[in-house]
């Protein structure tokens, strides 16, 4: 496979690692700042937000630019907002940088892995994009406790500085590309379109509860996990690994299950053990055997259900489907933003103990939206753009 896609996927893994690394930094970074835990929750909220927002946006300004420059721009900027990360004083320039460093991570992944698509070996695509996505998956794995580690050892500014190296690094991937054609010119209306569907639209409103449910826990692990870590970054970053490991078996399972018994069980079944996994962790949060069960269950329920959802958006918009999964992107940053948002709500008006308990209903109303677009009559199967 050619290097520079191997090179693309340190550009994912970065992304992915600075998305979700202040999960496992929020004791650290809200006691340097001299700022409440919940607070220092929202720059995850703040993160995940931009990238939603800006996604289309980006990628509607973008259009008629050559992907070369659109990577090394997107690669310069995410480098830049985690630097103004790392050096900031303030939650305020915390928040700027978090902002700027959402901007270039989500112009660079979808444009990351349209290269991988057209820069595939003939006959080795799946391959070529396995390997870039793949850097979104193992940064869950493993970016994140390594993060953590980092961060407990040498403080939070240095997971952010070690990110910083990581999108220098990645940045030799457009110096080793060849030229590569522009994308197709489309307007954010074409990009819109497929919310015209009501049964898209419940779809990714499925998607969204989904997130919502997880992150408005997974944002305040270290806080949920206390009594079980004692308090121990290194402690919280073996947790943050065997829920990665999670995420990996549940990745790897969910392709297969859904060839063999359709999106629908895939779905249901792996919503459910994670709305029944969150509500339960009041009880499994005390000791760390429980919590190491408790988080691995978590962790593969939580990556099975992307599959199944970016599966059927594809059946459902076939004359648009590139479009519907960007969106389906984009309700995913939306609910991680506003579950670290109502996770922040939580924690500071009942605490920690309740994060499980709400996540775990919102997890059933996302079950509910999800049995709901089933029931939904479905139109000739197509979405146009």
């Amino acid at each position: 496979m050619p290097v520079v896609l191997y090179l693309l996927a340190v550009g994912t893994f970065a992304i992915g690692t600075d998305a979700f690394i202040f999960a496992g930094l929020l004791p650290e970074v809200s006691s340097d700042l001299g700022i409440e835990v919940e607070t220092a929750g929202q720059l995850v909220t703040v993160f995940s937000f931009a990238y939603a927002v800006l996604a289309p946006i980006s990628a509607s300004i973008t259009s008629s630019w050559p992907r070369k420059r659109i990577i090394t721009l997107a690669l310069l900027t995410f480098i830049a907002g985690n630097v103004v990360s790392a050096l900031s004083g303030s939650f305020e320039v915390m928040v700027l940088g978090r902002i700027i460093a959402a901007a270039g991570a989500s112009s660079f992944t979808p444009h990351a892995i349209a290269i991988a698509s057209e820069n595939a070996p003939e006959g080795r695509r799946g391959t070529a994009l396995s390997i870039v996505v793949g850097g979104l998956t193992v940064a869950t794995a493993l970016g994140v406790p390594i993060g953590t580690f980092v961060g407990s050892t040498l403080g939070w500014r240095a997971t952010l500085w070690l990110v910083v190296v990581l999108g220098v690094f990645a940045l030799l991937a457009p110096l080793l590309l060849g030229e590569v054609k522009a994308p197709a010119r489309h307007t954010l209306r074409e990009r819109l379109a497929p919310l015209r569907s009501g049964i898209v639209a419940l779809v990714l409103a499925t998607t969204f509860l989904a997130l919502v449910s997880e992150h408005l826990v997974y944002t305040y692990i270290s806080a949920v996990f206390d009594e079980a870590t004692g308090g121990n970054g290194k402690t919280l970053s073996v947790l943050l690994l065997i829920f990665g490991i999670g995420a990996v078996i549940g990745n790897a399972i969910a392709g297969p299950a859904v060839d063999r018994w359709g999106n629908k069980s895939v779905l249901f079944i792996a919503l459910a053990v994670m709305a029944a996994d969150l509500l339960l962790l009041p009880l499994t949060t005390h000791t760390l055997p429980a919590a190491v069960v408790a988080v691995l269950v978590w962790g593969i329920a939580s990556w099975m259900y992307l599959v199944p959802q970016q599966h059927r958006l594809l059946e459902l918009s076939t004359a648009s489907g590139p479009f519907t999964v960007s969106l389906n992107s984009s309700a995913l940053y939306l609910g991680i933003a506003v579950g670290g948002a109502l996770g922040g709500a939580t924690l500071s008006l009942v605490g920690p103990v309740w994060l499980g308990v709400v996540g775990g209903l919102v997890g059933v109303l996302a079950v509910a939206s999800g049995w709901l677009s089933y029931r939904v009559e479905r139109t000739p199967n197509t979405v146009t753009a």
